[in-house]
């Protein structure tokens, strides 16, 4: 773990940016935009990473452990800011900066996955959508060869770069603390934690010791749950990869960053015994090709809306669905329920509804063992018909 601060006059350079009139008017619709000024939670975490990294299951990890206590935002880049939210004209590092600048402790986290796994997640992400301009139960029927061959076309140019490395514009360590197997940062008042997707089984207890609250990680949003299922199944199970992308991988700066030289050996032995031979792919020329033929015929909008376990919703039906789901996660239960809120009013609803149904007939239980008189009889109706309506509202 590694920590690193900035004097006062730094602080202000960093925030020069903010006396901009129309950046501000920007920064503050952005901040509504993100729900981050609808409450007084103190503590913003942006989940700051590359799509298929892991992400998703910190986020649904987070809200469900610690809703009530952080603003959980989960964010890629600003194509995506400017898609969900109509934001544009400003920097995702800004939002960041200027929640920082209006007083809230502000935390960054972002994933390392290993390259090949990553690239072939992120491939399979938006493989009918965007790759064959098909939907996924369609794609899922094709042969493997066929879905290999785009791959390998356009292997280097997927899945590339690293959020913590080129976006945060922080100052990085000489080398990532293998003891720890993560690293904290602290640069202008903001905290930036990096994690490793190989790490993920620690992860409840590294995040649990920042947080200082006990947080257990859910797996959430995996591609063997999803239409594509059993071509991406057969997909891992087939591929070989070709002894130049091999080569090129294994020259990679983010991985001989992240692993150390004995888990670089122990990748190379793994994929060496499931490789083939030297394969040529798409030129730059061909791939910027390849991207405005496939954008022009891109079957669906391929950013995904509905894929976290919790969306993060405070209200009442919600805080209890969460906490029936996070205790169940705590006692190792499988849990494949998720938090959203319309599904959670609803069920909340039909839970009151059925207990307002048994406190009724306990009381017309009574009421109807109660002798009375033929007389009394519509008495004792009226009285029964009048908890039923009072217990109701």
């Amino acid at each position: 773990m590694t920590e690193s601060n900035v004097d006062d006059k730094s602080n202000n350079r960093i925030f020069d940016f903010i006396k901009d009139p129309e950046k501000l008017k920007i920064l503050i619709n952005a901040n509504e935009m993100l729900n981050i000024h609808k409450d007084n939670r103190n503590k913003i975490i942006f989940v700051y990473s590359a799509p298929k990294v892991g992400s998703t299951s910190i986020v649904s990890s987070l809200r469900i452990f610690g809703v009530d206590k952080f603003v959980i935002i989960h964010i890629h880049d600003e194509e995506m800011l400017r898609v969900l939210g109509h934001i544009e004209g400003i920097t995702i590092n800004e939002i960041i900066l200027f929640n920082k600048y209006l007083g809230k402790e502000v935390y960054v986290i972002d994933v390392f996955r290993s390259p090949i796994e990553r690239k072939i997640s992120v491939f399979f992400e938006k493989i009918g959508s965007y790759h064959f301009n098909n939907t996924d139960d369609a794609v899922n029927k094709y042969n493997v060869n066929k879905v290999i061959k785009r791959f390998n076309n356009i292997f280097s140019y997927i899945g590339v770069g690293d959020h913590f490395i080129d976006r945060y514009g922080i100052n990085i360590p000489e080398q990532f603390d293998f003891n720890s197997r993560y690293l904290l940062l602290e640069q202008n008042g903001i905290k930036y934690i990096k994690l490793r997707l190989k790490d993920s089984s620690i992860w409840g207890p590294i995040l649990s010791s920042i947080f200082g609250t006990k947080i257990c990680i859910v797996k959430d949003y995996e591609s063997t749950n999803k239409p594509i299922k059993n071509i991406y199944t057969l997909f891992k199970s087939t591929y070989r990869i070709p002894k130049n992308f091999l080569d090129e991988i294994m020259n990679c700066k983010y991985l001989q960053y992240y692993y150390s030289e004995e888990e670089r050996n122990a990748y190379f032995s793994e994929w060496v015994n499931k490789s083939e031979d030297n394969y040529i792919g798409y030129t730059p020329e061909q791939y910027a090709m390849y991207q405005d033929i496939t954008m022009e015929n891109s079957y669906i909008d391929y950013i995904q809306l509905d894929h976290y376990m919790d969306e993060g919703c405070i209200c009442k039906a919600c805080g209890l669905k969460r906490a029936d789901i996070a205790a169940k996660i705590m006692r190792g239960v499988e849990v494949t329920d998720r938090i959203i809120h319309v599904n959670a009013k609803s069920e909340f609803i039909h839970k009151r509804e059925a207990q307002v149904q048994v406190q009724v007939n306990k009381i017309n239980k009574v009421l109807q063992n109660i002798p009375v008189k033929p007389k009394q009889k519509n008495l004792r109706n009226q009285l029964s018909n009048l908890v039923k309506n009072k217990n109701a509202k």
